[in-house]
């Protein structure tokens, strides 16, 4: 029986090739596209759930308050923090702090800039790290032991044994390797490829005790089964009993909630983190994609069933029973939506690079997880299903003489059903397309707001200890070049300042208010190099010794301090005193997404770790040879390390960028998706009023007002859609950008284009139809009549 249900499916394919082609393809792009959607999605959900302790690991945030009722969250903590919790809380099992740090290691003759992470032992017990030689339980005892990742130690060691094996670094201080661990997983938060004990960041310097500082991230381990609420509860003012000035609370952070819950919410965070609402985003994406091919596959699927009476009527006649007729149904419906689905997954192996280096992930259908793809597989089977239910419930309940004597080409129930689901995709379609030029427009409004400062022509390196005491010499010999037109030093560079007090004190200051300031260290030539504007006053000039002793505000901080007349007011930091004399025009020294804060700036010859310089573009390499050639004559035993700044900003928005570009490729699919099945209608449509068309042009219409009569249902339709659509759109994307404290408005424009758009597509996917049935010879549609 089922090899009959075959035979009559085939030739049921084959004699209507253009209506399977379409049905197979819609549904197949709408699966293709969900599925390459969700292992992104799940690949985001599946960040740092690979430790086994996953559900019992913590990260200690801060809330920092200031005055206003400002809070400032914070992702670092003091360095005492960790071990006086795991002392003091019984909740707490294992602590580790964490930090990472830009060393000079040497192997050999070879010298080489690393990242290095540096934590208590008790990391290797709270997180799973496996090793692959050496022993956690001592790995990390000596202060000057260091752990390699397989990668690294390939990288430095070749096919020698690592283990045993000593790094210089810093130039100074020998590391003994005690351990080579497995390579950092893609989907953790924390990636590094040097593990260090903590303790050694003592002898350069870093503070251990002092709890009025905060730089280093704190992970702990909740004993099993612990309200984590509870310790939040115990733990909250901990940091405030140990610093009376501190205005700080704590809480903890669940470590599977890391990387999407953090992006752009807490100061001095790690980078490279997602972002929940993206996920969310992207996972309504692929659910109103594949319901739109789902819709399409039905609604054809129906429609073409409908010519099919008459033989629903034959076959009872010679004698099929209704179940028989009811298994025929489901059986080609579900062997079509299987189809669709088996092409789906050749065109998601097929598209997997591509989306890849879109995405900037390394996803395989290997990570396509069993729930995802039998999930894919389930729906297929479901909408295969769905759409054999009407053919094979209701076609096969007809009398069969009153069917084949009848003509139940088109019924009225039927007709209003797809006309609802042709509006209800295209409502989505609609909603993507707003979504997509929302997003699209956010993102230029980024790319070319002005930031206060010149990014373009500018190039920076990192200095390395040996170069900084030098770095005046060198600065004065790279200007020699006259391919350099400007050359800076900073403690930070202007994409994210993270460095700020509360300590600042200034005439008419209420004492109970704790007021955050960020600080930046910067010399006589920055307002230059960067080409920005002076409200008032004037910058750092060599002319005034004194300036040692100055600072320089934003234009924000006056207003925080409600200073009318800035200039020569003072400013206290503790012990130090500063005259304000010059105030600089507000620019954007953090993501555009935050607002501009109270900044200060001043000269610290200490605190100065960049070099930023303003170059000709006409010789780029002859440049940047000549600075490395000099770098060399300064530190040659330090590696060096040109980067363009302008590459820094596009990476503050690549999320954004990538977010725009996906969004706006799936909603062209979402619209092809539709189209093909607003093209597939429009046949069946023409199809069914052929003879309707020829008495219509026997009569005198013209084809024209043929076209017109063909299109305007379709128009019809997609104007409802638009009207649902509209208020849906205005209310999600609103909610989006006010991520953005400086943003576009959500203007008529963008909604008209959108309409716009849709009925442009609908009349380009029905034309061809409207105008073969409008331009018909009508002898041919009248001829048996």
């Amino acid at each position: 029986m089922f090899k009959n249900y075959l035979k009559i499916t085939w030739r049921n394919l084959v004699r209507q090739k253009a209506n399977s082609f379409i049905n197979i393809t819609g549904l197949a792009i709408g699966m293709t596209c969900s599925m390459l959607i969700l292992m992104w999605v799940q690949h985001e959900l599946s960040y740092d759930t690979f430790h086994e302790n996953a559900n019992d690991i913590y990260r200690v945030v801060e809330n920092q308050y200031y005055a206003g009722g400002q809070i400032f969250p914070v992702a670092v903590t003091p360095s005492p923090l960790a071990p006086a919790l795991k002392t003091q809380f019984p909740e707490i099992s294992k602590a580790t702090r964490f930090s990472f740090n830009s060393l000079t290691i040497k192997k050999d003759d070879k010298i080489f800039t690393e990242g290095v992470a540096f934590a208590d032992p008790d990391i290797l017990e709270i997180f799973t790290i496996p090793f692959v030689k050496g022993s956690p339980q001592t790995a990390l005892s000596a202060p000057h032991s260091i752990v390699l990742t397989e990668e690294a130690a390939a990288k430095y060691f070749g096919q020698d044994e690592p283990v045993g094996q000593v790094l210089r670094i810093n130039h100074r201080d020998d590391f003994l390797v005690t351990g080579v661990i497995e390579n950092i997983p893609e989907n953790s938060h924390l990636k590094y490829d040097l593990l260090a004990p903590f303790i050694y960041l003592k002898e350069l310097g870093s503070s251990m005790e002092y709890w009025g500082t905060d730089w280093c991230y704190t992970y702990v381990l909740l004993q099993k089964n612990t309200p984590y609420k509870e310790v939040d509860k115990k733990i909250i003012d901990f940091i405030k009993k140990n610093h009376e000035k501190s205005a700080t609370e704590i809480y903890l952070q669940l470590l599977t909630e890391i990387h999407l819950y953090s992006s752009g919410k807490y100061t001095a965070d790690i980078g490279g983190h997602g972002d929940i609402q993206y996920v969310r985003i992207f996972a309504a994406i692929a659910f109103f994609v594949l319901l739109i091919a789902c819709i399409n596959f039905m609604n054809l699927a129906t429609a073409r069933s409908e010519r099919r009476a008459k033989e629903v009527g034959l076959r009872k006649v010679v004698g099929a029973q209704r179940h028989q007729l009811i298994n025929q149904f489901f059986s080609e419906a579900i062997i079509l939506s299987l189809l669709a689905f088996l092409a789906a997954l050749v065109l998601t192996e097929t598209l997997l690079p591509a989306f890849n280096d879109l995405s900037g992930k390394t996803l395989s259908l290997s990570h396509l997880e069993t729930s995802l793809g039998f999930g894919s597989f389930a729906i297929a089977l479901l909408c295969g299903i769905i759409s054999g239910s009407y053919p094979a419930f209701y076609l096969s309940s007809f009398h069969p003489i009153a069917t084949i004597k009848s003509n139940r080409s088109s019924q009225a129930g039927g007709s209003l059903f797809r006309k609802i689901l042709v509006v209800f995709q295209f409502a989505l379609s609609v909603i993507m397309i707003i979504g997509t030029l929302v997003v699209s427009r956010q993102m230029d409004y980024i790319r070319n707001k002005n930031l206060g400062l010149d990014k373009e022509n500018l190039g920076y390196f990192w200095m390395s200890g040996e170069f900084r005491g030098k770095s005046e010499i060198a600065k004065q010999e790279l200007l020699k070049n006259p391919n350099i037109t400007g050359i800076t030093r900073t403690s930070q560079l202007p994409t994210y300042v993270a460095s700020s007090s509360s300590g600042w004190k200034w005439e008419g200051k209420d004492p109970s208010d704790e007021v955050l300031m960020h600080t930046l260290n910067v010399d006589e030539d920055y307002v230059k190099t960067f080409k920005m504007e002076m409200a008032e006053g004037r910058f750092f000039s060599r002319d005034f010794p004194a300036d040692s002793h100055a600072v320089v505000v934003n234009e924000t901080a006056t207003e925080v301090m409600g200073m009318q007349a800035p200039i020569g007011k003072r400013l206290t930091l503790g012990s130090n005193e500063f005259t304000i004399i010059g105030v600089v025009k507000d620019f954007h020294f953090k993501p555009i997404r935050m607002k501009i804060e109270p900044l200060v700036m001043m000269m610290a010859p200490d605190g100065y770790f960049a070099m930023i310089m303003r170059m000709r573009p006409e010789n780029f390499t002859a440049t940047i040879e000549f600075i490395e050639k000099t770098y060399k004559q300064f530190a040659a035993d330090t590696p060096f390390y040109f980067n363009f700044l302008d590459e820094v900003y596009d990476n503050l928005y690549r999320a954004e960028q990538r977010v725009g570009k996906l969004s706006g490729y799936f909603s062209v699919m979402a619209i092809l998706i539709a189209s093909l099945g607003l093209y597939g209608l429009a046949s069946y449509m023409a199809e069914q009023r052929t003879k309707e068309i020829g008495i219509r042009k026997v009569l005198g219409a013209s084809i024209p007002a043929l076209f017109f009569l063909l299109s305007k249902n379709f128009l019809m339709l997609a104007g409802i859609a638009n009207l649902i659509a509209w208020p849906v759109a205005y209310f999600v994307m609103s909610g989006w950008l006010q991520n953005y404290a400086y943003r576009i408005s959500l203007n008529v424009a963008i909604f008209v284009v959108a309409a716009a758009l849709a009925m442009i597509i609908v009349l380009v996917t029905v034309s061809y139809q409207a105008l073969k049935a409008a331009l018909a010879n009508p002898v041919e549609a009248l001829r048996y009549e």
